[in-house]
């Protein structure tokens, strides 16, 4: 560089040249330096040692590039255990194989039933499944009469008494018992049913997974005594919400059909969720083993925190470690609106790199879906021809990246905090990545 190489040369500029020196060094702090097997500095290195770049100098020398920038991009890259692989596959055809029974129950329920009023009526109770209208049979004229009954009704004193038939005389059927009458919430006991109870949901004792998602969203419950008076239904876990309540369709004594709000969100998914119906004016029931899978989106990280980037560090050939300046959300002008941005500078020339970005702590239900590289190539505004240190590439590994990032090198002089400083090495990159989880979620803890 064209003042190193003046001090070098001039002796009589010893002195000025060491002061200038102690004057940058001041300003800058040195960390020792990081270096890993293969970036050892390169034998035709600079001897003289230069301070380490500070992020804002970094900054600085992005910003006065930024018109001159030229940016590529790669293309937008799925991952490919997001697409028909993972457990979001196998749930969903879990939910999809559930909503075919429900369909097929909800068909068979609607087409042989009567739903049971939202509030009681005046007048009896009304028809259920396990209620039927029993009306006395009279008897059929000329297929005989019961023995006992009179045989005609007159005037008090007209009556001629009653009639004994032939042995062997036909006789109908006696008129069927009326129905009980039931308080609500205690319809007619069916088996060995004595009380409210749950059978199934969607044809399943346990695990069925309840979903707001339009796609899945049915349910009906099976079971006995749950009154002639609609009730209430609900399903609660760990949720945001002390509970999420179920919208009735229909309500008999023995069936429910019911599905959740489409427009629940902020909840992750659950494990172990119990379902409650409690039947008008009786006492609850319940029961456990059900699941919660949250209504999906998928939205671009705005924020991968520095705990989920393992950096690769390099040391540049005058032997001190290369400068790294990361953001998130992109704190580069270039690469406004991505995910992050890494920003490396150096005096002298470093090899390229790996970085890796680990989404394992992420929330549960969360997974990366796409990502994008784009990163920046120097202008040819040097004496020679720049050179080039790696090569730029981004790869799924799972569902992390990696990306393998290149160095350009080129010397040219910028000015910082007052001072002459050279920044001949770079490397510039900024990544978007989009993930898919539970709607209105953040997708980091805390």
């Amino acid at each position: 560089m064209e003042r190193q190489g003046k001090c070098a040369r001039s002796s009589k500029a010893t002195g000025v040249c060491f002061a200038w020196l102690v004057t940058i060094a001041s300003g800058w702090a040195t960390p020792a330096p990081q270096v890993i097997k293969g970036s050892a500095p390169d034998p035709a290195a600079v001897s003289v040692l230069q301070p380490q770049l500070s992020s804002q100098q970094l900054r600085d020398y992005i910003a006065k590039q930024a018109g001159a920038a030229q940016t590529k991009s790669g293309p937008k890259m799925a991952n490919p255990r997001a697409a028909g692989k993972g457990q979001a596959s196998s749930m969903v055809a879990t939910l999809r194989t559930q909503k075919q029974a429900a369909d097929a129950e909800r068909n068979t329920i609607m087409a042989s039933s009567r739903m049971a009023p939202s509030i009681p009526k005046a007048g009896g109770p009304p028809l259920t499944p396990s209620r039927a209208l029993s009306v006395p049979v009279p008897g059929t004229p000329g297929a005989g009469t019961p023995r006992g009954a009179p045989t005609s009704i007159g005037a008090k004193s007209s009556a001629t008494g009653v009639m004994h038939l032939p042995a062997g005389s036909p006789l109908p059927p006696a008129p069927a018992a009326a129905a009980p009458k039931f308080a609500p919430g205690m319809g007619v006991a069916l088996g060995q049913c004595l009380r409210p109870t749950i059978g199934t949901v969607n044809g399943q004792a346990k695990g069925t997974v309840f979903s707001p998602d339009p796609q899945f969203n049915l349910y009906t419950i099976s079971g006995c005594m749950f009154g002639d008076v609609q009730g209430q239904a609900y399903i609660y876990g760990t949720f945001a919400a002390a509970q999420v309540a179920l919208q009735i369709e229909f309500w008999s004594d023995t069936k429910i059909v019911a599905r959740l709000d489409p427009q629940i969100t902020r909840e992750l998914d659950q494990a172990n969720v119990t379902l409650v119906v409690v039947p008008s004016g009786a006492a609850q029931v319940q029961k456990t083993g059900f699941k919660f899978y949250a209504m999906r989106e998928t939205t671009l990280l705005t924020k991968i925190p520095t705990s989920a980037v393992h950096f690769q560090s390099r040391t540049e050939t005058a032997g001190q470690p290369v400068s790294v300046d990361y953001g998130s959300p992109s704190n580069n002008p270039i690469f406004a609106g991505m995910s992050m941005n890494v920003t490396r500078g150096a005096y002298s020339a470093f090899k390229g790199g790996l970085d890796y970005f680990d989404f394992s702590k992420l929330r549960p239900g969360f997974t990366t879906e796409n990502m994008q590289l784009m990163y920046w190539v120097m202008p040819n505004y040097c004496h020679f021809k720049y050179q080039v240190y790696g090569e730029w590439n981004a790869e799924w590994d799972g569902d992390n990246i990696r990306v393998h990032w290149q160095q350009q090198y080129c010397p040219g002089q910028e000015k910082a905090s007052g001072q002459s400083y050279y920044i001949s090495g770079v490397s510039y990159y900024g990544l978007s990545v989009w993930v898919s989880g539970p709607k209105g979620v953040s997708p980091w803890p805390n």
